[in-house]
């Protein structure tokens, strides 16, 4: 069941071009690759087509709600006026120095997600996994647009902003993400949550990021991460195997 709303919230919902949307081949083939191991010919030419495929069934669509963020009471908690957020201690170092919290929706919207389907249904499995990866992709590139435009909002103002972070991530759990929905009117950018707390379109992001005079922001935290085996912590070390 969601939370009621304890108050009115201003919700801004954006309409991102698909321009504006482009994932990096090198970072989709950092997934296909192992340490040291080069990409096949026939398998780059179908990875670019399949990207070509995705962008333009993808519909980008991003939105967030502004929050103030009310000091630290108990320690591995974030609080806004009404509701309280478990993230767990990790997190809430994180956004220390945080005046207000924004909340934030992204997906790439249910059309990359459908070909890989369609495709695994035919057979085609190597193009269904690269598919299914570049929707992924795809839903990332869409929340680093919107965790940008915040970030460039507020830096106009003078305050900076932290890391984004997720439900299910940093011992904050996947349970929670019925908190942060409730924050959002009923189907924002298309997204509706399941009483399991998963996202539909699946290749949908929600996250929220502290923002403060203060505030710090790491170029890379996945040493602060209990998730191993997370699919990105993996694509940053197949990078840096090829660099």
């Amino acid at each position: 069941m969601l939370v009621s709303k304890q108050y009115p919230l201003e919700y801004t919902e954006l309409h991102i071009e698909k321009d504006f949307i482009n994932p990096e081949l090198p970072e989709l083939l950092g997934h296909l690759t192992g340490k040291g191991e080069t990409i096949d010919q026939h398998t780059l030419d179908v990875t670019k087509k399949l990207i070509s495929d995705c962008r333009k069934v993808m519909e980008p669509k991003g939105g967030y709600v502004v929050l103030d963020a009310i000091p630290v009471q108990n320690p591995g908690e974030i609080t806004i006026p009404g509701l309280s957020f478990q993230t767990g201690k990790t997190i809430v170092k994180m956004v220390k120095g945080s005046e207000l919290f924004v909340f934030f929706v992204a997906t790439a919207g249910p059309g990359p997600e459908k070909m890989a389907k369609t495709l695994m249904e035919e057979a085609q499995y190597l193009e269904a996994y690269i598919t299914d990866l570049i929707a992924s992709t795809l839903a990332e590139a869409t929340a680093q647009y919107v965790h940008d435009h915040i970030k460039e909002t507020w830096a106009a103002k003078g305050l900076k902003i932290s890391n984004r972070y997720s439900p299910g991530y940093c011992g904050w759990k996947v349970d929670e993400q019925q908190k942060l929905f409730s924050l959002f009117p009923e189907g924002s950018c298309g997204i509706t949550l399941s009483s399991s707390s998963l996202m539909s379109p699946i290749k949908s992001v929600s996250a929220f990021v502290g923002v403060g005079p203060d505030v710090s922001f790491r170029d890379y935290t996945c040493e602060l991460c209990s998730m191993k085996d997370c699919t990105f912590r993996k694509t940053r070390t197949s990078h840096e195997s090829l660099s």
